[in-house]
């Protein structure tokens, strides 16, 4: 990994420390901790799986506070299932986990489905040109992925127009996306 790649992970620490401390208390409510696991030891853990997950992470697709955010809970309870003696929880093999992490990840994918729909119809409500746009580009509803210069001749925009309404459209999803999450803007 590039010091550069770390340095643009991490150029908003404040954010990432906040959602590895957002992730810790959803671990402690949720699963059954020792009592001498304590809550700072756990937001340590997410900020060691938020350096590890620097190398999974592609800078074209997502910010990687966007990434973190979608992973970091899958992650952190794995490393806290691994680590705890059994004596605190029922043993469960690596077949179990692995098991157990998928339902999980099938779960948090339906809620992603969920969240994208939810999206999705704000922005068709607020900027139906802009979502026609994202729908042809990204090939979504049913949709062949069209190039822009496509997209503008068959929606008869002018040259240039169709890059502008894609770009205001995925700004439009991501402001609506923090509304929802109750992140500043």
């Amino acid at each position: 990994m590039s010091d550069k790649k770390m340095q643009e992970a991490f150029a908003d620490f404040e954010r990432i420390h906040q959602l590895a401390k957002r992730a810790a208390a959803r671990i402690a409510r949720t699963l059954d901790l020792p009592p001498w696991l304590e809550f700072e030891d756990l937001v340590q853990e997410g900020l060691r799986i938020a350096c590890e997950a620097v190398n999974r992470w592609d800078p074209n697709r997502a910010r990687f506070s966007t990434y973190l955010f979608l992973h970091l809970d899958t992650f952190l309870r794995r490393a806290v299932q691994r680590q705890l003696p059994t004596r605190f929880e029922c043993p469960l093999s690596e077949k179990d986990l692995d098991l157990l992490e998928c339902k999980e990840d099938s779960f948090h994918n339906l809620e992603l489905d969920d969240t994208v729909h939810t999206l999705m119809i704000r922005l068709k409500e607020e900027a139906p040109i802009a979502f026609e746009v994202i729908i042809r580009f990204f090939g979504l509803e049913g949709q062949q992925m069209q190039s822009l210069s496509s997209i503008e001749r068959h929606m008869r925009l002018r040259r240039g127009e169709g890059k502008q309404l894609l770009n205001e459209g995925l700004s439009r999803l991501r402001q609506i996306l923090q509304e929802e999450l109750g992140y500043p803007n």
